[in-house]
């Protein structure tokens, strides 16, 4: 019986960076308790978002550690799709998932400046704060669901595109849903300023997200 030659492709770059993601973790449960026990129960009560929420700070430090957790979280599920999809054998993988991690943060902030100019220009920076800090919390919240996902795809059970996609379209799913959630608590607001909204709408919550496509597609 002829032996197969089996290639492994080490996996310790990921497990480095699943530990530097507990220990964040870690250290934002350790550092703000209560603050991390009502985020956990974001989807079962709005009881953070009431607390926190009234007077919101996009840059709180609870908020900038499970950014970061969301920045690797978010990057090695498009890593894994980006493998599954164009290659399975990566010559420098590391340096896939930095160009990754890096157009993901960029796209992020650029997008927050931009929404925190136009925030300005039309004198509604109260109502635009409470907007982004909604969807900051929710979106750190589905990357942390998102995590145990990628885990299980890394270390148990070979990837495949349609399953990806399936998770994909899941958390496409749920974002949609926070955001009309928070749509639909200000619809007076929303139909009062319906054009400005249309704008918004078109300019900052689908074009960045068709640029971001294409700037993946042509890695």
């Amino acid at each position: 019986m002829e032996a197969l030659e089996r290639y492994a492709v080490s996996q310790d770059w990921i497990t480095l960076l699943l530990l530097l993601v507990f220990v964040i973790l870690v250290i934002t449960k350790y550092a703000f308790p209560q603050r991390f026990s009502d985020f956990v129960m974001l989807f079962a009560t709005d009881k953070y978002l009431l607390l926190k929420g009234r007077k919101p700070s996009i840059f709180h430090p609870f908020n900038l550690l499970l950014f970061a957790v969301n920045v690797i979280s978010v990057t090695l599920f498009i890593y894994l799709i980006y493998k599954t999809a164009v290659s399975d054998t990566i010559n420098r993988p590391k340096i896939l998932f930095l160009r990754l991690a890096t157009a993901y943060t960029a796209f992020v902030l650029f997008k927050f400046a931009v929404e925190k100019i136009l925030a300005n220009i039309l004198s509604v920076d109260k109502k635009m704060n409470y907007y982004l800090f909604y969807k900051l919390s929710y979106r750190n919240f589905m990357a942390l669901i998102l995590l145990p996902v990628s885990m299980a795809f890394v270390y148990i059970w070979e990837p495949t595109l349609t399953a990806l996609f399936i998770f994909l379209g899941i958390t496409v799913v749920m974002n949609f849903i926070t955001i009309a959630s928070i749509y639909k608590k200000n619809q007076q607001y929303i139909i009062s300023h319906w054009f400005y909204f249309i704008l918004y709408l078109c300019a900052l919550e689908i074009g960045p997200y068709f640029i971001l496509y294409k700037l993946f597609t042509n890695l």
